[in-house]
């Protein structure tokens, strides 16, 4: 059994695969950045009980974009599986082409979400991973990663949006029948994810102009199960981090 674990801003993604990369088990929680020590340590306690029925765990990948948390999880990873966790990075990834001015500055999130796709779907390709931030990576037809960009995403809108303009509610978040809004709060829910489907779509045709060729669209993140099924042109892969985490182990693993 091999543990994936993502670390990212909002959210942390466990997910557990067999050698035939079946998803045996998955688990989602909220990213917590205070008491790290405490509430990781209890986390992965728990969650090595609730697997205590499959076969035991003999790998570990990581990846994390909360540099602040980073180290404390992984020390505690290897106190409690007595294994030492492979981590991703542009370094680990030597071979992995990258068109960026400073390839160091690639993050892991981006990475494994390039390696899941290029293990799945055509190239070329972009990936939408709708997080804290909102993410688009672009892979060229060598699967190399051309660029990207990034925009504040769903939550930091939201957050944004009531905490600067002090009289408006919260609202729960779900894509409305209608882009014309008749209230308030069917008008910001409009604004927040008809606005982010509209960015990431027109982004996408963008893209697809500059490199003069078809791509294949992927959507993944916290975010995308929420707003997939009104973006018929993009294929939803919830678990896509993940499984790249599971490819770049499998490529990696005889180097450990």
């Amino acid at each position: 059994m091999l543990l994936t674990i993502d670390v990212g801003n909002s959210n942390l993604v466990a997910v557990v695969y067999d050698d035939c990369r079946n998803r045996v088990f998955d688990e989602r929680i909220v990213t917590q950045k205070q008491n790290v020590i405490a509430y990781y340590d209890n986390w992965l306690i728990q969650l090595l009980a609730k697997m205590n029925h499959l076969n035991a765990i003999e790998g570990v990948i990581f990846s994390s974009v909360v540099p602040s948390i980073t180290d404390d999880i992984v020390e505690i990873i290897r106190s409690k599986t007595h294994l030492d966790p492979m981590i991703v990075s542009a370094d680990l990834l030597s071979e992995f082409v990258v068109h960026l001015e400073q390839r160091n500055h690639l993050g892991a999130d981006f990475i494994a979400t390039s390696y899941g796709a290029m293990a799945d779907y055509p190239l070329p390709a972009i990936v939408a991973d709708l997080g804290s931030a909102t993410k688009i990576s672009v892979l060229n037809g060598k699967g190399e990663f051309e660029g990207g960009v990034i925009v504040p995403g769903v939550g930091i809108s939201v957050e944004a949006l009531v905490g600067f303009i002090k009289h408006l509610p919260e609202i729960e978040l779900k894509v409305p029948d209608k882009v014309i809004g008749k209230n308030t709060i069917l008008a910001m829910q409009s604004g927040l994810l008809y606005g982010v489907i509209a960015s990431v779509e027109g982004l996408a045709d963008r893209i697809e102009n500059e490199l003069g060729q078809p791509i294949t669209r992927l959507l993944t993140g916290g975010y995308a199960k929420i707003v997939h099924e009104h973006m018929p042109k993009f294929i939803y892969d919830e678990f896509l981090l993940n499984n790249g985490l599971y490819e770049i182990y499998q490529m990696k693993r005889g180097n450990l």
